[in-house]
């Protein structure tokens, strides 16, 4: 308990330091590209996760998960 106390009177938390950088690994872009040409079709907005860290001033972005989009008209989206 005494070394929380002392992180948050020496401001230490990582939650309070500024991102002032994003490092995105290629794959990643690759996949949203993918993704996007896939089920965008023109300006549809599509959507996903990125998942990643911050370490020190840089946030981290290593993966991502694309949310697949479904019509009211599409059979088989309850299986």
């Amino acid at each position: 308990m005494a070394s929380r106390k002392e992180s948050a009177a020496s401001g230490s938390n990582p939650m309070d330091s500024p991102v002032k950088q994003i490092q995105i690994d290629g794959l990643v872009v690759l996949k949203i590209i993918k993704h996007y040409q896939e089920e965008g079709q023109g300006s549809e907005v599509v959507q996903g996760v990125l998942l990643g860290l911050v370490v020190e001033d840089r946030l981290e972005i290593t993966n991502c998960f694309p949310f697949p989009q479904h019509t009211e008209d599409d059979v088989d989206f309850d299986e």
